[in-house]
């Protein structure tokens, strides 16, 4: 499932208490808290640009081939159902 695009992690804030954060490429996987990312990144973050920012730690991040780059996703957010 394609990233939500316009989604902010303050989108996520009255929703869930952590984000599942997951890499395809490789068995990088976690829960962060969304207050964590929150003070971390700021509310008004897009989901795309945190998963940018979350991947530069990775030593996959740079890899010349997109096959091998590191691929950040948020498993959790496919089930979420819509904001009312």
């Amino acid at each position: 499932m394609p990233m939500p695009m316009g989604l902010t992690l303050g989108d996520l804030l009255s929703r869930l208490d952590k984000l599942d954060v997951r890499c395809r490429r490789c068995p990088r996987r976690g829960w962060v808290k969304l207050d964590k990312l929150i003070a971390e990144h700021g509310a008004d973050i897009g989901l795309p640009d945190l998963a940018v920012r979350l991947a530069t730690g990775c030593p996959r991040a740079n890899a010349t081939s997109s096959v091998d780059r590191c691929s950040v996703h948020f498993p959790q957010l496919q089930d979420l159902p819509p904001a009312s």
